[in-house]
C-alpha cells in the first residue's frame, strides 16, 4: 500500500492523525538516507581513488555531507510537525 493509499484510508481522520501516519511512513526513508550517508563517509577515503576523473573527492565529501544534513533537516521537520500532538496512533487494519 502506498502512502497515498494509507492516508486515503483515513480521509476523515483529524490532521494530527494523518501527520502521525506520514511520520511512520517517512521515518524509514529518512533513516535509510542518514545511514547510507554515514556508511559512505566511512568508506569515502578508500573509494575516492576509484572515482572517475569527472568526480573529485571533494565533490563526494560535499554530497555525503549534504545527504546527512538533508536527512537531519527532514527528521527535525517531521519531529516539529508530529511530536507535539497527543493524538493516538492510527488503527491499522480497517
Amino acid at each position: 500500500m502506498t502512502l497515498y493509499d494509507e492516508l486515503r484510508k483515513h480521509h476523515n481522520a483529524p490532521a494530527e492523525q494523518k501527520l502521525k501516519i506520514l511520520r511512520e511512513e517517512l521515518l524509514r526513508p529518512i533513516l535509510t538516507v542518514e545511514t547510507s550517508a554515514h556508511l559512505l563517509k566511512q568508506v569515502a577515503p578508500e573509494i575516492s581513488p576509484c572515482l572517475p576523473p569527472s568526480v573529485n573527492a571533494e565533490e563526494l565529501r560535499n554530497t555525503l555531507n549534504w545527504l546527512a544534513e538533508a536527512a537531519s533537516d527532514l527528521q527535525q521537520i517531521l519531529d516539529a510537525l508530529t511530536l507535539e500532538s497527543d493524538v493516538p496512533p492510527p488503527h491499522i487494519g480497517d
